[in-house]
């Protein structure tokens, strides 16, 4: 049936297209360019690159990104703006609120719920989410010179240096084809034990972009090594010294004892990512005239056969050379000398699709796509060790086989699902948009998962500026992590069967660009929640989690004075399972003013607060974030971390100069950002970036 639905599309659609080439009468000649779109197109793509207009012919670079699997391209902002930008090279500024390892680069996870992504098979990946390319945060450029961006960030003196560089460089060859690539390079020593982190990735990209046919394709790769303490040993190092013996008093950060030391974690990543497609269309006769006095011409496309292909291969490696880890932990399951746990996994995904395309005649008010996909998994775990206990989290996998690896012998697992899905959308005009999404898996490994995505927006004018009133909604029955239900280690050991997961969702936000406001709120239901219990074990809730959130962000700016607020509310139905700060703030206040009419510079502090809960540990042995042991839990938050700085903007370049978490001179020192994991003391940190597009 599947077969004759996709035959029957797939002739709708040519049939349309021909029959809208035949009314036109002409042949090809016109052209479509990214410095068609128009400037109102922002993050969210509530309009695609489709509509041709003149307001950005004149720019010279133009960057995009790629809605999921079906890879249509929307604008997406650039790093461009002269204020704030010292505080954008933060950790913090990847969320309102989130709890990381003091490092920029080192494992970290959003303390706002709603923010957090659904978890990777290779979960192992999901603590370094911020520093990941992904299909869908990658970023594809359109220049008519060559763009290149380099930035670099330090901080700290030699024993705890944090240093940061990030370039791009992109440029076209012709009006069809662009290429470019980018690298992030983190090398951060830490203020504390064993808390440094060394952190390298890549990417080369490239598109071709033609009226009939459109790719986009990348390669990346990533490795990064992070140094684990697990922990300092004793908080009052931080927070009371002063009931310390005299001899433990005023020591070095880098003294404080930890749980161990010379341990190490290294996460590798490659992806290969391609999205193609051929348009079926006709060339639609404009009023204007060329230079030659022929009428203009555009391509109108009509229909669109896609394909995508997503291929990523991972890796993780745990190892020590400290002799006394073996004791921090209650388990061992193996019988080598040293840790060294390994795993390795790959996935490949094939995506095919026939697009009706939106508004290609007057009638046709909106989109109509269909796929199929075809996703094969392999991952490699090691093999038991025969004699061991294995506990009763041991559930022998049917599909498990033993080979030989680059580890002594492993088990394998393959999976395989086949998914078919349909987006109906409509994307253009402002008065009524929308856009429905659904996924199926129909066979295989994940037979039954279902993700049903939603929303529309209305948009109007309110004291002549935008206002925005967009709801959302979504509906999910998900398939475990594959490492939440299998995970061989020295440490943690776990063959287990976990039910699906059900998420479903209802939210609401609105905008209004004239007083400067947002307000968002929603709430989520969650059935079979799965979280790693104080014992570093992956649980599933026996009971629906309920979880509450309402956001307001306030900007008021008057001449050279701006201050920007930011609070979010969260209520979490189980607190001792999903714990959440109930309440979250940032406040940043600030002059922003020339000098000689060509520096611009920017002064203030901001602030970041949370209030104080049961923030989770984060464990290294599984680099998962778990909840606290209930006989010595202690509350993380009620801590304000303020930030003074100096941003000055000159031309092509930017400068910053800051001094973090000022707060830790005067105020209570309590600056935990995890269980046990500090932040930084007050640290001084300068950066510089600048802009070549000329």
């Amino acid at each position: 049936m599947r077969y004759y639905i996709s035959i029957l599309l797939f002739l709708l659609g040519t049939a349309i297209s021909l029959y809208a080439q035949d009314r036109s009468g002409r042949g090809g000649r016109g052209g479509f360019s990214l410095a068609n779109l128009t400037s109102s197109q922002k993050e969210i793509p509530d309009s695609l690159l489709q509509a041709d207009s003149a307001t950005l012919k004149s720019k010279r670079i133009v960057g995009y990104r790629l809605t999921p699997l079906l890879g249509e391209r929307y604008i997406a902002p650039m790093d461009t703006n002269r204020l704030n930008y010292g505080n954008t090279t933060l950790a913090e500024a990847n969320s309102l609120a989130v709890g990381y390892l003091a490092n920029v680069g080192s494992p970290a996870q959003t303390r706002i719920f709603n923010e957090r992504k659904e978890e990777r098979d290779f979960i192992f990946a999901d603590a370094y989410d911020y520093y990941i390319t992904t299909p869908t945060n990658a970023y594809f450029y359109d220049t008519k010179v060559p763009y290149t961006q380099i930035s670099y960030t330090t901080g700290g003196a030699s024993q705890n240096k944090m240093d940061r560089l990030k370039g791009v460089l992109t440029l076209n060859f012709g009006k069809k084809i662009n290429i470019g690539g980018e690298i992030d390079y983190i090398y951060s020593r830490g203020y504390y034990n064993s808390n440094g982190n060394k952190l390298l990735s890549y990417r080369l990209f490239g598109s071709y972009i033609t009226d009939r046919y459109e790719l986009n394709a990348y390669l990346s790769n990533y490795n990064f090594v992070n140094y684990e303490n697990g922990g300092l040993t004793n908080d009052l190092y931080i927070t009371d010294p002063d009931n310390l013996a005299e001899s433990q008093r005023n020591i070095d950060a880098k003294s404080f004892p930890v749980r161990y030391t010379d341990t190490w974690n290294r996460v590798r990543g490659k992806q290969y990512f391609l999205t193609h497609r051929y348009n079926l269309g006709f060339t639609k006769e404009l009023e204007e005239t060329d230079e030659e006095g022929y009428p203009k011409e555009v391509f109108v496309p009509v229909s669109s056969i896609i394909h995508t292909l997503d291929y990523e291969d991972n890796r993780r490696r745990f190892t020590s050379k400290s002799s006394g880890i073996d004791t921090c932990y209650t388990n061992l399951y193996g019988m080598d000398a040293s840790l060294n746990d390994q795993t390795s996994t790959w996935r490949l995904r094939n995506t095919f699709a026939l697009a009706l395309r939106e508004g290609f005649q007057d009638w046709v008010k909106f989109g109509l796509t269909a796929f199929i996909s075809f996703e094969k998994r392999k991952f490699r775990l090691p093999a038991q060790v025969p004699g061991l206990d294995y506990g009763s989290y041991t559930q022998e996998g049917s599909n498990a086989g033993i080979v030989s690896l680059d580890f002594p012998s492993s088990e394998v697992y393959d999976e395989f699902t086949t998914y078919i899905g349909g987006e109906l959308s409509k994307r253009q005009g402002s008065l009524f948009t929308y856009n429905v999404r659904g996924e199926l898996g129909i066979a295989g490994s994940d037979a039954g998962e279902l993700r049903v995505t939603g929303d529309m927006q209305t948009k109007f004018k309110l004291f002549k500026k935008d206002a925005t009133i967009k709801a959302e909604a979504y509906i999910k029955n998900i398939t475990p992590a594959f490492y939440q239900r299998h995970f061989h280690g020295r440490y943690f050991w776990w063959d287990q069967s976990l039910n699906n997961i059900q998420r479903v969702y209802a939210g609401a936000k609105i905008d209004l660009e004239s007083t400067r406001t947002q307000l968002s709120g929603g709430v989520e239901s969650i059935q079979n929640y799965v979280f790693f219990n104080s014992q570093g074990l992956p649980e599933q809730s026996d009971h629906n989690i309920q979880v509450i959130s309402a956001r307001i962000k306030q900007d008021i700016m008057y001449r050279a004075f701006g201050w920007e607020n930011e609070v979010a509310y969260q209520l979490s139905s189980d607190q001792s399972r999903l714990p959440l700060p109930d309440i979250s703030i940032y406040s940043n206040m600030y002059l922003a003013f020339k000098l000689a009419k060509v520096l611009t510079v920017q002064i203030g502090a901001n602030v970041y607060y949370n209030t104080a809960y049961y923030a989770p540990y984060y464990e290294p042995a599984t680099q998962q974030f778990q909840l606290q042991d209930e006989n010595s839990r202690v509350k993380v938050g009620n801590y304000p971390l303020i930030n003074a700085y100096a941003n000055l903007h000159l031309k092509q370049a930017r400068f910053f100069i800051m001094a973090y978490n000022l707060g830790s001179k005067f105020v209570s020192p309590n600056y935990f950002s995890l269980a046990h994991y500090p932040l930084d003391p007050m640290v001084l940190k300068m950066g510089i970036s600048v802009t070549f597009n000329n």
